[in-house]
């Protein structure tokens, strides 16, 4: 091979090496471009998210607040229960003492009665012998 033929060689290769150096620098300068692009997608996905989570932040918030005030109400929903349970024992107790003071009422009006009927008696008698005696010449 001639010193010419080895440097038309050196320059085919040359030439194919800068080809290759432009089709490496066109695809570096593509994935360059796409790595923006992919750089700018996450950033407008991080914003968006970061206000998602400031919208989340602001709910949970509420819901918080909201419970709170649930267990609250329920509380004193708990205080009202065992203050009416403590009057319904009370009443109950005053009802079951009535019902044993009426019972007692009962008894002794039943005693009333028998003596009443036994008085009734005894002045049915007298008034009999009060006539008789009346009658009576003296």
């Amino acid at each position: 091979m001639t010193d010419r033929e080895i440097l038309e060689s050196i320059l085919r290769e040359m030439t194919s090496m800068k080809d290759e150096m432009t089709s490496i620098k066109s695809e570096m300068t593509s994935m360059k471009d796409e790595m923006t692009s992919i750089k700018s997608e996450m950033t407008s996905l991080d914003e968006k998210l970061t206000g998602e989570m400031a919208s989340m932040k602001g709910e949970m918030s509420s819901i918080k607040d909201e419970i709170k005030w649930i267990k609250e109400q329920q509380k004193e929903d708990h205080s009202i229960l065992k203050a009416l349970m403590h009057n319904s024992e009370i009443n109950k107790a005053e009802h079951d003492k009535m019902s044993n003071d009426i019972a007692h009422i009962q008894g002794y009006l039943k005693n009333v009665d028998e003596n009443l009927e036994a008085v009734k008696d005894i002045i049915g008698r007298h008034e009999v012998d009060i006539k008789v005696l009346k009658n009576r010449s003296v």
